[in-house]
């Protein structure tokens, strides 16, 4: 089966939001064997919507349609598809009835526009929506089936769920897949170390980013024979990558640190300056992070370095606050203030001011005590300001879980 996805949205052609829709789409459909085989992004236009539906349905056996289903004017994407295939807007009381219960449980008002919910193509059946307000609807033409999603990637996903298996239907092989997270290694260098086994692995993807590389491996069988497949695959690339593996799928860095912590019984605090709290607010976006997480210091203001983790002023004065010895003290300081076993540190020049020939911009120093020992590290990040902060705040929990599973500090 083959499939094509039209997303709508003006806001996603003008780059205000990233299309995350489409990502959802095509890994839910190839994981069932369905194969996406076109996306288009077309403007909130009713009449580019449905020219966009008459061409797909020349082609695909599925078309999907995303957005455009929300109460205001410009959300046209009912009146286009039924446009497209001839037929008509009828209206549901009870798809409004819903909507109305909805929005009381939510605690807001009803208003005219909320109408616009209740009108369903003629000869389509209702798909619930249990993220939002508007549902999705699916029908048949000529043997092929349409299915129109809500926009929001949560509400598109709560719709499409519900009815994967009765896109899909029967069949015979699974097509699987599974995202290896990397972290310390760049795209080509993976790709180097992996290129002797590439009869085996194929087909792979490599998606880089701030965040890792993630290493796509997929395949195909009856469900036993593809988990089987994929497994074999993993294991190869965690041989040949080692620690520089952190994780697959919906794993994170800062999740998998937690995980570690736990388990070793741990606890942690950390020191920032240059990333500003961005490494205890991702710690603390994993849930339960309270049972190691014990605190943090912004010590942004040299002072404050000094008064709260003891960093000397003669350290600050010869090698300056961005420096091997600040990250150091930095570490070993908050680890001893708050009583944690592990203290993280990072101290930098973010940017886009502040660099000079002997410390550019992008230069931040790591550090990670642990059991009375300290690892420091140096690196030199690209981006601006933000990015040099994530690229900081992810290295360093990154450093973390190297250290304590390796048991040993240098």
């Amino acid at each position: 089966m083959e499939a094509i996805l039209i997303t709508v949205g003006d806001e996603i052609l003008g780059g205000q939001i990233v299309n995350r829709d489409f990502a959802i789409v095509s890994r839910k459909l190839s994981e069932r064997g369905v194969s996406v085989i076109k996306e288009v992004t077309v403007p909130d236009r009713k009449e580019d919507i449905s020219e966009e539906i008459k061409k797909a349905l020349e082609v695909a056996d599925l078309v999907l349609t995303s957005g455009g289903l929300g109460p205001t004017p410009d959300d046209v994407t009912r009146e286009a598809v039924a446009e497209a295939l001839g037929r008509k807007l009828v209206f549901s009381k009870e798809v409004y009835d819903k909507v109305i219960r909805r929005l009381e449980e939510w605690g807001l008002s009803v208003k005219d526009a909320h109408k616009k919910y209740g009108f369903v193509i003629e000869g389509f059946e209702v798909i619930d929506n249990d993220a939002g307000l508007a549902p999705g609807m699916m029908g048949d033409v000529n043997g092929k089936k349409i299915l129109i999603l809500p926009g929001p990637p949560r509400e598109l996903e709560s719709v499409l769920d519900r009815v994967l298996d009765r896109i899909a239907g029967p069949v015979s092989e699974k097509s699987l897949s599974r995202r290896i997270k990397t972290f310390g290694l760049r795209e080509t260098e993976i790709y180097e170390l992996l290129n002797p086994l590439r009869d085996v692995l194929e087909p792979l993807g490599y998606y880089p980013s701030i965040y890792g590389v993630e290493i796509e491996i997929r395949a195909s069988g009856d469900t036993g024979e593809a988990e089987d497949k994929l497994r074999f695959k993993e294991e190869k690339i965690r041989e040949v990558l080692g620690d520089n593996v952190y994780g697959v799928d919906g794993d994170t860095l800062e999740a998998v640190l937690g995980r570690i912590l736990r388990e070793k019984k741990l606890t942690l605090a950390t020191a920032e300056s240059c990333t500003g709290g961005l490494v205890g607010n991702l710690i603390t976006d994993v849930p339960g992070s309270s049972d190691y997480y014990l605190g943090g210091v912004v010590a942004y203001h040299n002072d404050v370095k000094m008064k709260l983790l003891d960093v000397s002023e003669a350290t600050l004065r010869e090698f300056g606050a961005v420096s091997e010895p600040t990250a150091r003290q930095m570490a070993e300081g908050v680890r001893k203030l708050i009583g944690a076993d592990v203290g993280l540190s990072t101290t930098g020049i973010a940017g886009p001011t502040g660099g000079t020939p002997e410390k550019p911009v992008g230069l931040v120093y790591m550090a990670v005590a642990l059991e009375g020992k300290t690892r420091v590290i140096k690196r030199i990040f690209r981006g601006n300001r933000l990015e040099v902060k994530k690229q900081s705040a992810y290295t360093v929990i990154d450093l973390a879980r190297r250290e304590i599973l390796s048991g040993k500090n240098e």
